[in-house]
């Protein structure tokens, strides 16, 4: 009877014992990073409509970035920028949000390592014009392809799009292509 009880119980341990296993799993990844700060170099080309130029933009090193990170192959993104036009003689602060799609499974935390992702948004141009101008405001939507890589124990994160802003007040509407390269932070 006492082989029997014994053979039970060990019976009993062993079948639970890899979901215990598997719960631990689980209880550790939940513990990983939960957010994604970044930081970006962000160079554009643009081209204004109604006559209103073109001009190579540079936003640096004030484009910066707040990702949640999911266990979902999408992800939520706030973005803000801040450049200077030489075309309009303008400062543009440009806030937004974006969602981030991958398009397949990488290594590392989350499977975002290595793993190319699309991504589309919104957001709004804040322009200040020249002194004594005022200020317009511009609505606009984006999107880009991009992949995450390892660097160190920071993420490397190089990244191309294209945006549109409608025109409003002031301001004609502007169709801008580009790359963006930034380290992000795991937090």
């Amino acid at each position: 009877m006492r082989k029997c009880i014994g053979s039970a119980l060990l019976l009993t341990v062993l079948s639970v014992l890899p979901a215990f296993a598997a719960a631990q799993r689980r209880a550790v990844s939940e513990t990983g990073p939960k957010n994604e700060l970044g930081v970006d170099l962000a160079f554009q080309y643009v081209s204004y409509g109604s006559n209103g130029g073109s001009g190579v933009q540079l936003a640096a090193p004030v484009d910066a970035r707040v990702g949640w990170l999911s266990r979902s192959v999408n992800m939520f993104e706030a973005r803000a920028a801040v450049s200077w036009d030489s075309n309009l003689g303008a400062i543009v602060f440009a806030p937004g949000v974006n969602v981030l799609h991958a398009l397949k499974k990488g290594s590392g935390t989350r499977g975002l390592m290595r793993a190319p992702y699309v991504t589309a948004g919104l957001g709004l141009n804040i322009v200040k014009l020249g002194s004594g101008a005022g200020t317009d405001t511009q609505f606009g939507l984006g999107a880009g392809v991009g992949k995450r890589l390892p660097y160190g124990s920071a993420v490397f994160r190089p990244e191309g799009f294209m945006t549109y802003a409608f025109s409003s007040g002031t301001l004609p509407s502007s169709f801008a292509i580009g790359v963006r390269m930034g380290l992000s932070f795991w937090h």
